[in-house]
């Protein structure tokens, strides 16, 4: 997009110290990216005022001819021509050797048909002074022989060339007016009002404009007004100057008041030919529909594109581009001008499936202000009647509107946005900038500000604190900010006892046990439970999960395990596994989720997880249990193993044991039941266990405080007995039981364990140590009763018999 310098000074008084290098350095700091600062007149270099002096024919081509021309300093130049309107005398534009039009193209001395040319004269569209190419520019007779042309043209601009990406997010800045009131607030100068309004439009006439929206959700405000006695002829050179100073080629009158306008506060306008409209429908195209454009190429049409129609078929694509069946033309003496507001999505689609872009779409697919319509028409308007002084309101005004004009409000904490800043910058300063930029500012509480958004930037600009933040920081200017380092203290990091713990139990696991460490995510899927008949009603669930198959936090690090095991299992006979992790529950758990302690995060709880696969020897059960028990030794504890009760689906009941230190249960070992082997695809037996880390370290802490103790004075008494019990009772049971029965009984040892038919059916016997100790020298009658009492006491809890062969 080009902007104008000229044009800019309509609305801002810019001070004569800035230059225009210096304004577009600024504007880039500012607001926008400038791509290029450039004197309007640098485009014609090398593009001089020339006068014919000679014309003869060409020797070797029957269309075109040789003129000679004086381009001043006593200089002579012969140029080949094919224009059909040259006379001698005439002062034309010549671009001699070294100049480059502004199409690209690049003039060098040439040979044409064996003729030397040395440079050459120039049609409007070649200089982009207009669409004529049926001739050369005939220049007034006051041009001086040898002037610059752009100085002839009086072409004093400069042109600011903006980077559209950088204006993507901002529809504001697509006209001069934007950018005018960005440049009065960060020069802090004052921005010119706008004076038009619909005031200009009071009701002249009853007569009304038929207009009828389909769908209101893809046009948010349509206005249109009649305008008569029009007479079509060529704009005001100073509007013409404008519009090419910004690389728009001028046409006619009107619809060079429509481009001019769009140009100014960047509202798209199209006016259609009011002979050929009998009514207007703002309608999704219908199947088959095509239209004839402006460009005179034939579109075809689908439903996704809006137009806007008459009775009959389409006159435009709305926002892109008018048909040529009610374009303006020489004959046209009746305008219908509109003003609209469409929904940018549909825009962009409909541009890019009929393959057009215009400065209309790039302008609507952004987003705008639908108040901007009311200002557009009515400068439109205005500029109607300025340059057609006979043209006559005749329609009262329609406006279409279905849109609400709410009042955006957004709280700024001043605390937070200097936090957020890493500076102080005061109040006052805030407020000023943010009015400048035509924000409306109420003081709310202390230190609190309520801003109220303008119309034009509070569609999808503004909308949370965070964009007010960059508002005030970009005008502030970002050089501007203090410069401070941030501290950057080097401390040895905290490591806690955990992490420590952690640490030495991986090296523990991968040591003598030969186990491989696993990271897995800490996400599981509906289906991976549900084929181990595991609920999942009370799992948290994701608002935003990576892949269907990880919609939940896990609550056990086994589930994600055996999805290791079917993987690798067709390439490895044994696989030994394990992992640390979190699991998560839907309970609160102790840390809050901000600093003022309202809510509480869910429950983590950290996991070691373990699996066996194959192996050398046939029971992998017992081998899990040797490497639970090789952990705890090496932190100097003793592991019991005890039946367990609540049993999951997936598990073998026969195998479901509790792992317990002392009294506390610290996890579980158990083997995967076959049945649910076969419905996650993993072929082999699975040994699985899971410890509560936060369990075990408690209990390693136990053993960090133990004390000396020193060894007993007195001799300890050791006893064996062989109990006959049910084959289904654990021997963790019966230890624990004897352990409890007297405090005299100091420890237990499980020595041999026996199974014959002579005991009975699903008998079994263990047979076990028992350590008598007291703090005083024990006979043998009191350890007798005791031990009578005890055998007497397990015979009525677990109907243990003494085994007497």
């Amino acid at each position: 997009m080009f902007i104008s310098l000229n044009w800019l000074k309509d609305f801002v008084k810019i001070p004569s110290s800035i230059t225009s290098e210096e304004l577009g350095l600024r504007l880039t700091m500012y607001t926008v990216e400038i791509d290029g600062v450039e004197k309007q007149a640098d485009k014609f270099r090398n593009i001089i005022v020339g006068k014919i002096l000679e014309i003869k024919k060409h020797p070797n081509a029957d269309r075109l001819q040789i003129a000679k021309i004086d381009v001043g300093k006593e200089r002579m130049m012969d140029v080949v021509c094919g224009a059909s309107n040259i006379e001698i005398g005439q002062m034309v534009p010549v671009a001699i050797m070294g100049a480059k039009l502004p199409n690209g193209l690049e003039i060098n001395e040439t040979e044409i048909r064996g003729v030397k040319s040395c440079g050459m004269i120039c049609a409007e569209d070649e200089l982009e002074l207009g669409d004529d190419h049926s001739g050369i520019i005939v220049l007034e007779k006051d041009a001086k022989i040898g002037q610059n042309l752009g100085e002839f043209l009086k072409l004093n601009d400069t042109i600011f060339e903006v980077d559209n990406k950088s204006i993507t997010n901002r529809p504001d800045l697509w006209g001069h007016y934007g950018m005018a009131r960005e440049i009065s607030a960060f020069l802090k100068v004052e921005l010119k009002k706008l004076k038009v309004g619909l005031k200009c439009l009071q009701k002249i006439t009853d007569k009304k404009i038929n207009i009828k929206i389909e769908k209101p959700e893809l046009c948010k405000r349509y206005m249109a007004i009649e305008m008569s006695g029009i007479e079509i002829a060529p704009s005001p050179k100073w509007m013409q100057k404008r519009l090419i100073a910004v690389g728009m080629k001028p046409i006619n009158n009107i619809v060079d008041i429509t481009n001019f306008v769009m140009l100014e506060l960047g509202q798209p306008l199209h006016a259609f030919d009011k002979n050929l409209v009998d009514k207007i429908v703002v309608r999704q195209a219908k199947k088959g529909e095509t239209i004839e454009t402006l460009d005179k190429e034939k579109k075809e049409l689908d439903k996704d594109i809006l137009v806007i129609a008459n009775s009959k078929k389409p006159l435009a694509v709305a926002g892109v581009i008018g048909g040529i069946d009610s374009g303006i033309t020489e004959k046209t003496d009746s305008i219908i001008i509109e003003s609209a507001n469409f929904d940018f999505l549909t825009i962009r689609k409909a541009s890019q499936k009929i393959g057009t872009r215009t400065e209309s779409s790039m302008r609507f697919e952004k987003g705008f202000d639908p108040n901007l319509c009311e200002i557009a028409i009515a400068r439109a308007v205005e500029l109607t009647k300025q340059i057609c002084p006979q043209a006559k309101i005749a329609s009262d005004l329609a406006d279409k509107k279905q849109f609400k004009k709410d009042k955006k409000i957004i709280e700024l904490d001043l605390e937070w946005l200097n936090k957020k800043i890493g500076d102080n910058i005061s109040e006052k300063k805030i407020v000023k900038i943010l009015t400048s930029l035509g924000f409306k500012i109420k003081k709310d509480q202390k230190n609190i500000l309520a801003v109220e958004i303008p119309s034009w930037r509070a569609g999808r600009d503004i909308t949370i604190p965070e964009d007010l933040v960059e508002e005030i920081v970009r005008i502030y200017g970002y050089d501007n900010l203090e410069l401070n380092m941030p501290m950057a203290e080097i401390k040895s990091s905290v490591i806690h006892k955990e992490q420590i713990l952690e640490q030495k139990i991986k090296n523990i696991l991968i040591g003598s046990p030969i186990l491989s460490e696993v990271y897995n995510y800490s996400f599981v899927g509906e289906e991976q439970l549900a084929k181990l008949g595991i609920g999942f009603s009370n799992y948290i669930k994701l608002a935003n999960p990576i892949s269907n198959l990880q919609t939940m936090l896990r609550q056990n690090l086994t589930v994600n395990l055996l999805e290791n095991i079917k993987i690798n299992q067709a390439k490895f006979n044994e696989i030994r596994l394990f992992e640390i992790g979190s699991v998560y529950f839907s309970e609160d758990g102790d840390i809050y989720k901000d600093s003022k302690n309202r809510k509480k995060l869910p429950r983590e709880e950290k996991i070691l997880g373990i699996v066996l696969v194959g192996g050398k020897n046939n029971s992998l059960f017992k081998e899990m249990k040797g490497i639970v028990e090789y952990l705890a030794e090496n932190f100097d504890l003793e592991i019991n193993f005890k039946q367990a009760k609540n049993i999951k689906d997936w598990e073998d009941e026969k195998f479901a044991s509790l792992i317990k230190i002392g009294k506390t249960e610290i996890g579980s070992i158990n083997i995967l039941k076959t049945a649910a082997a076969k419905k996650i695809g993993i072929k082999k037996e699975v040994v699985f266990a899971e410890i509560i880390l936060k369990n075990f370290f408690s209990e390693i802490e136990k053993t960090v405080s133990k004390k000396y103790k020193p060894r007993e004075k007195y001799p300890s008494v050791v006893r064996d007995l062989a109990f006959v019990i049910d084959v289904k009772m654990s021997y963790s049971e019966i230890r624990e039981e004897i352990l409890e029965f007297n405090k005299e009984i100091r420890n237990v040892e499980l020595f041999d364990e026996f199974v014959n038919g002579k005991l009975g059916d699903n008998k079994k016997s263990l047979a076990f140590h028992i350590v008598y100790q007291a703090g005083r020298t024990l006979i043998s009658k009191e350890v007798d009763n005791l031990q009578k009492k005890l055998v007497n006491h397990l015979r009525d809890k677990f109907k243990a018999e003494i085994r007497d062969f």
